[in-house]
């Protein structure tokens, strides 16, 4: 009976701090092209928003990612070069592995390699999806440098 009580005792002690860990997030990534900015060869197959990385929303990491990649004349994303990461290389690890996974399809039916720079935002709120977006998009204004 005494186990049962400092039990329970210990999960009321407990809780309150437990409850505070579980606060929403919400991230957002938005994706600038730099270079070029129209007349594209390629155009990404997926266009949706790429999903925020777990792993640099539990750190609460935010910021941006300058690349350079080829597009190769099968649509495979190949030479991945990270320009510029803010505020440090984590995100500019996980802006590779999001640029890995894309696949493109051609605008025309000439099949020619293109070299692209984009940009990646990533951008953290705790109000809402919306509000992440929100800033995100303030954010892809500023320098990313």
């Amino acid at each position: 009976m005494k186990s049962s009580a400092w039990g329970a005792l210990a999960l009321l002690l407990l809780t309150p701090p437990c409850l505070a860990l579980t606060k929403h997030i919400y991230g957002d990534v938005q994706v600038t092209n730099i270079s070029p900015s129209s007349d594209f060869v390629w155009e990404r197959d997926n266009t949706q928003q790429p999903q925020y990385p777990i792993e640099l929303a539990r750190s609460r990491i935010a910021g941006c990612t300058v690349l350079s990649f080829d597009i190769s004349e099968t649509g495979d994303t190949e030479n991945i070069e990270v320009i510029n990461s803010i505020p440090n290389n984590a995100i500019g690890r996980y802006s590779r592995q999001i640029l890995k996974e894309w696949k493109w399809t051609p605008t025309s039916t000439a099949k020619t390699a293109e070299k692209r720079t984009v940009r990646l935002d990533f951008c953290l709120g705790e109000i809402s999806s919306a509000e992440s977006e929100k800033q995100c998009k303030q954010q892809a204004q500023l320098a990313c440098s």
